[in-house]
């Protein structure tokens, strides 16, 4: 498998506001925040139908935009260094019903909702019944991971990760959307490591992805050319 390697800056750690805060959850006060929350995603839903967009892919982009706006959610340890990289793509999951199992999958991100439609749905033609864990031929370090439950909603989802001291990398989770008071709801929830992340961090995430899904119509004109 040929490895990509993504640039990135070192962070340094004397300069940082967040020192000694890192210092500790590095330390004996290793944990991770979890937190789930209702995405109310029905002007989205209302958008793509009108444009013909998949939910998953667009799901996706829109973490992508805002994991790739705010540093400390591409943070990383590299060569016993703390390092922000330049650029996060998206790592999703694919499932598999002829074997119940999935596999990880990345798409590159630039920047271009209409781009990336069009990426993802080249990869999972090109990768999609590829049973492998990592079907692509290339790898990145510099991913966040997506997964998907939509099978079932769930109001809580915790991934425990063995080892964590260095995975700084978020990991988001879609449950089944449903509906509840003529809105329609997705459960999400995150995992990251509190070493480079807070709950006001998650806070902005979730609150910046609310707006984004509530106006995604201002994607419509922006580079819609773009393949």
């Amino acid at each position: 498998m040929e490895k990509i390697t993504p640039e990135y800056t070192s962070v340094d750690l004397s300069r940082w506001a967040r020192k000694e805060h890192f210092e500790v959850f590095q330390s004996f006060a290793q944990s991770t925040i979890n937190q789930t929350v209702e995405i109310d995603i029905t002007a989205l839903l209302n958008h793509i139908k009108k444009v013909g967009w998949k939910f998953y892919p667009t799901m996706i982009f829109l973490l992508s935009e805002i994991v790739n706006r705010h540093s400390e959610f591409r943070m990383a340890m590299k060569n016993d260094e703390l390092i922000i990289w330049n650029e996060a793509h998206p790592s999703y999951t694919i499932f598999h019903n002829e074997t119940e199992t999935f596999s990880s999958l990345w798409s590159h991100y630039d920047g271009n909702i209409h781009h990336f439609q069009h990426v993802y749905s080249e990869d999972v033609a090109r990768y999609g019944h590829n049973l492998s864990y990592w079907p692509k031929e290339e790898s990145r370090e510099n991913v966040f991971f997506v997964s998907s439950i939509p099978w079932v909603t769930f109001t809580s989802f915790n991934i425990n990760v063995a080892n964590m001291q260095n995975f700084f990398a978020p990991m988001f989770t879609f449950g089944k959307y449903f509906q509840r008071d003529e809105k329609t709801l997705l459960p999400l929830a995150i995992q990251i490591h509190h070493s480079v992340c807070d709950g006001f961090h998650v806070a902005r995430l979730f609150n910046e992805l609310q707006e984004s899904c509530n106006a995604l119509e201002k994607y419509a004109d922006s580079d819609a050319g773009a393949e």
